[in-house]
Order: C-alpha cells, then structure tokens, then sequence
C-alpha cells in the first residue's frame, strides 16, 4: 500500500529567529542600564539579518532566483524590504552555506541545489553526529537522558498533528540537545548551518508519511543505544537516520521536478 504524504507548507515570509537549545537550568547574568539598551539594538540589527537570510534561502530553494543568477543587494533589499546592511550580511551568510558564491566583479551568484550538493550536507552532517555522539556517551546523566526523551515525546506530537514545521523544529531542538551535551560548539555551529538548508528544502518539499513514522523510530533507538553506552551502536543509527533523510529528501525534490504524467 502505497504511503499517503504530508504536504510541506508554505515558509513564513518572516521567520522569528530560533532560540538556541540549552540544557535545563541554564541562567545568564541580567543586564542593566545602557548594556540593556544596547543588548536590544544589537538582537534587532542580529534579528533583521536572519530573517533575511531565510527570505533569500526560501527564495533560492523555491526558483525565484535560479543557479547562476546575480542576486543585487539594491534590488533584494526593495523585494523583502529591508535595508542594504541585512542583506549584504545575509549573503555572506548564504556564502557559507555554500548556496552562493561572492566574487568581487560580479557579487552574489546562486549556485545550484542539486543531488551532489545535498549529498555532501548530509554527509558533513553524519560525522559531526557521530564524533559528539561520543563525547555525549562521556557526559551523559539520568537527567540528560530524561531531557532527551522529553525531546522525542514533542516530535511525535508534532507528528501526530500533522505539524510539518512543529516536526521541524522538534527535530531540530534534539539534535542541537546532542551537541549541547557533547559539549563542541563549533562542531554546533557547523551542523546548525547545514541544518538551515535543509530546513528550507524541507519546508518546500515535506516528508512522506512512511519517513515521519521511522523518524521517531530511530530517534527512540539512538536514546537506547546512548542508555547502553554503546557507541557502536549509535553510530550505526545516526547514519541509518541520515541517510534515510538524505533519500527521502532527494526522492521528494525528484517527485516535484518531474513532470505530471498525463490522466
């Protein structure tokens, strides 16, 4: 029986910036006077490049600006409305995402998403897990654990209520929970950029219903694997997971660029 598929929807046009996973009872110092005003010009002006960065990400993904196409900071600053400074920073940005390319004669370039492009992602993606799934095997307590398995427990809701960005996000939240634990932030902060490309892929494209269903499965067989300490194990399931995202992904982008066959 063929597996009935959610459809992605739509990305919001001004996406609030993600919060930062952190560990339970994590406090940081208040801040007062001029420290507090100025804290609250720098989270706008941090603010307003991120939700440009994801304007011109979900324009990249969606065609609106296709491979090898210039994107002008005049002209995209008009299109989403912001000023020439949030985009500027936004495509240097997207140059690290590697969905760009800036050369001093001719600016932003798109590059293409393609099937290569993808692939090497995921793969980036799969060695970074598996290195910190090793140092969170190190760290890990009963409270870690418990926090992981509330994670899950908020996946399979958003699952169960057909929730494509709620799915998102959960799933997101418990990777970064991983690195949080395994204690590597710059190991983070190379996952979270290749997870913003996937994200908006995702968002375009969805999942099928059969990949949300196992999702949830190997996320449940990665905490019994980390309860064993066995870090064999987990990384067998963590490349099991990616590499079922990475085809469900890839397979999902093939059924939307081909054409309809005719009734």
């Amino acid at each position: 029986m063929k597996s009935r598929a959610i459809p992605a929807r739509p990305a919001p046009r001004a996406p609030a910036r993600q919060r930062k996973t952190t560990l339970p009872h994590s406090r940081k110092a208040p801040l007062g006077g001029s420290r507090l005003v100025a804290a609250a010009d720098d989270e706008t002006s941090v603010t307003s490049v991120e939700q440009t960065t994801n304007l011109i990400r979900q324009a990249i993904v969606q065609g609106h600006y296709g491979p090898g196409e210039r994107i002008k900071i005049s002209e995209a600053a008009e299109r989403f409305s912001v000023s020439a400074m949030p985009v500027r920073e936004a495509l240097r940005k997207l140059e690290g995402e590697g969905i760009v390319s800036i050369s001093p004669n001719r600016g932003a370039t798109v590059r293409p998403v393609d099937e290569k492009f993808i692939e090497d992602i995921y793969e980036v993606r799969t060695m970074l897990e598996i290195m910190i799934l090793g140092r969170c095997i190190e760290a890990l307590t009963l409270a870690k654990l418990k926090w992981l398995e509330e994670l899950i427990d908020r996946h399979r809701a958003a699952v169960a209520a057909a929730d494509i960005a709620g799915t998102l996000d959960s799933a997101r939240i418990f990777h970064l929970a991983l690195f949080e634990i395994g204690g590597n932030h710059e190991a983070e902060r190379l996952f979270q950029r290749g997870w913003d490309t996937i994200l908006a892929l995702r968002l375009r494209f969805g999942y099928s219903s059969e990949r949300l269903e196992h999702m949830a499965l190997e996320f449940q067989a990665l905490i019994t694997s980390l309860r064993r300490r066995d870090a064999r194990e987990a990384e067998a399931v963590i490349r099991m997971h990616n590499r079922a995202g990475m085809e469900d992904l890839l397979h999902r982008i093939a059924e939307a660029r081909s054409p309809a066959r005719p009734t």
